[in-house]
């Protein structure tokens, strides 16, 4: 697992639209149709965390789900935050 610089994350989140830094956290909440779309898209990106063992903290409200990508115990954002939050930028595509 890489920590990623400021000067890194800034560049990554220019690629991630609707997510901003929190800390040594990434956060984007999402606005979905309904409630059957925004359940998809959990499902989805729960087998992208499982087969990167990282998972996200998020809340789901009917059509909105908030995430939150890192961990409490980190030191600085990781490569491995970013690349959790580019598969969840991804599977929207499928919805």
């Amino acid at each position: 697992m890489s920590s990623l610089t400021s000067d890194q994350v800034a560049l990554q989140l220019d690629g991630l639209p609707g997510w901003s830094r929190d800390g040594n956290s990434l956060i984007k909440t999402y606005t979905f149709e309904d409630f059957a779309t925004a359940m998809s898209f959990m499902v989805r990106v729960s087998f992208f965390a499982q087969s990167l063992e990282h998972y996200p903290v998020w809340q789901h409200d009917y059509n909105v789900v908030s995430v939150r990508i890192g961990d409490a115990e980190q030191s600085a954002v990781q490569s491995r935050d970013v690349q959790l939050a580019k598969r969840m930028e991804s599977s929207l595509q499928a919805l």
